[in-house]
């Protein structure tokens, strides 16, 4: 398949690497000569130009695409490249947008009909996979397949799980509620045979269907924290859509520093508590309540900030932090 991936930020870099270890046809495209220069090493072709430029898209070849990706950090600019690319020959595009209204099915179909396939809305995708953590605290990571049919569910497991130590092929019986798809095992990555043993420390990912979760909550040991109280320390985009997606029996506080947007969420967030502040101050989270809350999720446009922020909030006693890292090497 060939793929052109517009924008050699943080999303592009990563899709153009990850994509390019599938032996697919990557070509990366971006102004910044800079950027594309570190990707020498990868196993795809870069392209110097502007996405929303038709001169610059023939010379990339846009004709015979398979998938262009418009991932730069403006939307206009993505959506105009897709519009372009659709009509010069490209058989499916993808936009990353900032605007949640063009989600709704009635604008979803308006774009396809100018050439814009697919929209990807990263603060919705991540607001969702916070509230999943939330719901499912004992998950590392959740996706659903086959319209959620299916679920793969990754769980670290520890000496309590029930597996621990025992080879696949010594679980397996007529009547699984589930397979062993991918362990993790510190920096590798293995696809399981009969003869593997699960260790301690294992991050295992298991398919099953919805009706077996709690029977792999078992299997790993793992106990289900109830989740009532949120703190959020930073009053970014994903904030208001986690605050949105959230059940409305979890209580939320909000922690921002701008008054001006502190005061804006007041304005599109019903029934949560706004406080301004520093949420890095220690005397502030104490006055706030930290020690009473279930969850401490840290949203503000500083990976190093989020994540010494979680740390600081398990210190308090704090049972399940997220952090917002657009640091891929963190991750």
């Amino acid at each position: 398949m060939k793929i052109i991936i517009a924008g050699a930020g943080a999303v592009g870099t990563h899709l153009a690497k990850l994509l390019s270890k599938e032996d697919q046809d990557i070509i990366l495209m971006d102004q910044d000569e800079e950027k594309l220069e570190t990707l020498s090493s990868y196993n795809l072709m870069t392209v110097s130009g502007s996405p929303t430029s038709i001169k610059d898209l023939k010379e990339a070849g846009v004709k015979n695409t398979d998938l262009f990706i418009a991932v730069t950090p403006f939307e206009s600019q993505n959506i105009t490249a897709c519009m372009l690319a659709a009509n010069l020959g490209a058989a499916k595009t993808l936009a990353r947008i900032d605007n949640y209204e063009y989600l709704q099915p009635e604008n979803r179909e308006f774009f396809k009909k100018l050439g814009v396939d697919e929209l990807i809305y990263p603060e919705m995708l991540a607001a969702q996979e916070i509230v999943t953590a939330l719901r499912k605290t004992w998950v590392r990571q959740w996706y659903e397949l086959c319209g959620g049919a299916l679920v793969l569910i990754g769980v670290k497991l520890r000496d309590n799980a029930l597996i621990i130590n025992h080879r696949l092929k010594e679980l397996a019986g007529g009547n699984d509620f589930y397979h062993i798809a991918v362990i993790k095992r510190k920096d590798s990555i293995i696809i399981p045979t009969g003869n593997d043993k699960i260790l301690p420390g294992d991050l295992v990912y298991f398919t099953t269907t919805k009706d077996h979760i709690s029977d792999i909550r078992i299997l790993a040991g793992k106990a289900e924290v109830e989740i009532k109280k949120i703190m959020i320390m930073g009053g970014s985009r994903i904030a208001i859509r986690t605050a949105d997606y959230a059940p409305a029996d979890m209580q939320i506080k909000i922690i921002e520093t701008d008054r001006q947007k502190s005061l804006k969420l007041v304005e599109k967030i019903d029934d949560v508590d706004i406080i301004l502040g520093d949420g890095r101050d220690p005397e502030l989270l104490k006055e706030e309540g930290i020690t009473d809350v279930d969850a401490f999720i840290s949203l503000t446009d500083s990976s190093e900030t989020n994540i010494l922020a979680c740390l600081s909030a398990k210190n308090f006693g704090v049972a399940k932090t997220i952090a917002e890292v657009e640091n891929l090497a963190y991750i």
